[in-house]
């Protein structure tokens, strides 16, 4: 499946990328892969319950959480590059909880809504095109 820069931003701008990195947290917290074939046995009397420390390592080493993290880090750390006000503009269109429309965004910023436009697509390619984009997969402009 393509997932494209666009979705990308929304899912990132939206929260929804947060959301489902918890959700698979939770989804692995509860989901207990231990099962007791020991039935009718003993009990091991020394052991050490590291409950914690095999959850945190589920959850680091799960490839869904990793694949989305790496989503979000990688819009993260560009959106850090670029300028507070494009930013903005970005966060305005691809929110989709304020659902703004080009001309409102465009007088909020003070430019006009081709001059948005254009700067959104720019941003997009800007990604697109950077290093930042590599590791999130199938990835398409």
């Amino acid at each position: 499946m393509k997932y494209t820069v666009d979705q990308l931003f929304t899912d990132y701008f939206s929260g929804t990328i947060k959301k489902q990195i918890s959700w698979r947290r939770f989804e692995l917290r509860f989901d207990n892969p231990v099962r007791d074939e020991n039935i009718g046995g003993g009990k091991k009397q020394n052991e050490i319950n590291r409950a914690l420390d095999n959850q945190i390592i589920r959850e680091e080493s799960d490839p869904e959480i990793v694949r989305l993290t790496i989503r979000y880090e990688s819009v993260k750390q560009f959106m850090m590059t670029l300028d507070p006000q494009l930013v903005t503009m970005l966060e305005y269109h691809y929110d989709e909880q304020k659902n703004y429309v080009w001309p409102k965004i465009a007088k909020m910023v003070y430019k006009s809504k081709s001059q948005c436009i254009r700067d959104v697509q720019h941003a997009k390619e800007k990604y697109y095109n950077s290093h930042w984009a590599r590791p999130v997969e199938n990835l398409t402009l």
